[in-house]
């Protein structure tokens, strides 16, 4: 009982942490009772560039000098912060570090604060490191400034409580006159953050531009838009292939995302919109992009290149492809979303992203028709789909959503007349007379019950 009460009583003092807490006096952190009953943090940094691939330059936290290491000043610079329980060279981080250095010439330093973000004390880890992610922000801060940069040179990327760390780092820079270029939270920590005001938790105000990027929203992620543009990719609640008993999978698709963005050239294209239930059933209400060109207000893509939309803002939705890297799917490049919408604009216009998605994946993955050069034939293969599709899962009943990817694969490989066996055998119906019944093409129900089904059974088979 003593224990729960101490838990209850620390996740309240990590909730109800001022902004007055932040202040600087003589260029060192002035922690707060809080902070300083738990004793000052641990920060090392991994200095990676192009010259020491695969072998990071450690840079103490006491007072961390560039000095005879491979960091250049002339070139921009950015920093990846873990979070609860993590460390500097965890895999995803060396991943990432290394997607950057491929794209761009830069100093990327991977920040570490292992022992801070998994605190000894077990019934208080938690709301012990999110009071020290304030602490490892502002080190953070006062790093960027000695570097002495130019602001637009800076970039912080942070997951889950590194998230906010990387808030706190620009709140750092701003008191001393410095506002860092961006900041990109991938799923930003939502408990003890929920309620907290913008003072306390990662904020647009804290850089030039803040992109965030929600995957777990009600459970380790924080679910309020909180930056300048922020993406929900899957309504950024359980993402694909992510089993109930995967406690953090969904919160870690965030990063595995945003260094696929900086790889592939896919574009992970989204859509600005009023929620999630508009964009996935009412998406002609949504701002849509123009087929002759990006709208740079209406579309942005989630990531990396997020930074080419300076003008998209607010929130934004799509629909990943896979459950399984790569999520992207090839149809979303530039070139191919093109050649697409001129080609079958007539027969999708109104045929919401994510079922136009699900059968452009499906059009990638017969060969035959990419090597035929018969894109043309998209149209009536989309006919195919919408009839059969529709006509089992509108009157088969033992045909759950689970049972729409079967079907779908039947149609991928032509197998139409296969599809009747399939459903005899899978989900009968029983007529009067005890035979079996496949619905008439007259019974065709609209398009968004066919995007709902579809959407539950890529949910379901993730």
């Amino acid at each position: 009982m003593h224990r729960l009460l101490a838990f209850v009583c620390f996740i309240l003092m990590a909730a109800n942490v001022t902004g007055e807490q932040l202040a600087l006096s003589e260029g060192r952190m002035r922690r707060s009772w809080f902070f300083g009953y738990f004793g000052s943090v641990d920060v090392k940094y991994y200095l990676h560039t192009r010259e020491n691939l695969g072998t990071p330059t450690v840079l103490e936290d006491n007072n961390p000098d560039v000095s005879g290491t491979p960091y250049h000043s002339d070139r921009p610079t950015k920093f990846i912060i873990h979070g609860f329980r993590s460390q500097g060279g965890t895999q995803w981080i060396v991943d990432m570090a290394n997607a950057l250095l491929q794209a761009e010439d830069l100093n990327v330093f991977a920040v570490d604060w292992r022992d801070d973000a998994r605190p000894g004390v077990t019934t208080l880890q938690y709301p012990v490191a999110v009071s020290n992610c304030r602490t490892v922000g502002q080190a953070v801060g006062e790093f960027v400034t000695k570097l002495g940069q130019a602001p637009d040179m800076t970039h912080i990327i942070g997951h889950s409580l590194g998230a906010h760390a990387a808030g706190f780092a620009g709140k750092t820079t701003k008191s001393k006159g410095l506002t860092v270029a961006r900041i990109t939270g991938l799923d930003p920590a939502g408990p003890t953050f929920k309620i907290t005001s913008a003072a306390d938790r990662l904020d647009s105000s804290d850089a030039t531009f803040v992109d965030v990027i929600h995957t777990d929203k009600h459970k380790w992620g924080l679910p309020e838009p909180v930056g300048h543009v922020d993406f929900y990719p899957n309504e950024g609640l359980k993402q694909p292939g992510c089993g109930t008993l995967q406690v953090s999978c969904s919160h870690g698709r965030a990063y595995e995302f945003f260094t696929e963005s900086i790889r592939s050239g896919c574009q992970f294209l989204a859509h600005r919109c009023r929620d999630w239930d508009t964009f996935n059933r009412r998406w002609e209400q949504c701002e849509v992009c123009g087929h002759t060109g990006l709208d740079s207000r209406a579309c942005s893509e989630m990531g990396y290149h997020s930074k080419n939309y300076p003008n998209s803002l607010g929130s934004m939705y799509l629909v990943t492809s896979k459950d399984h890297p790569p999520h992207c799917s090839v149809s979303g490049t530039r070139e191919r979303r093109d050649a697409e919408t001129t080609q079958s604009d007539q027969c999708v216009q109104n045929v919401s992203p994510d079922m136009r998605q699900e059968i452009w994946d499906f059009m990638d993955s017969m060969s035959d028709i990419q090597e035929m050069g018969l894109e043309q034939d998209f149209c009536s293969m989309y006919s195919d789909m919408e009839d059969i599709v529709a006509n089992i899962t509108a009157t088969v009943p033992n045909c759950g959503p689970e049972d729409v990817p079967d079907i779908l694969e039947y149609i991928a490989d032509g197998k139409f007349d296969a599809v009747a066996a399939w459903a005899e055998d899978k989900c009968p119906v029983s007529t009067s007379d005890g035979g079996f019944t496949l619905p008439s093409a007259t019974m065709i129900i609209g398009l968004q019950l066919i995007v709902a089904c579809v959407t539950q059974a890529l949910a379901v088979s993730g």
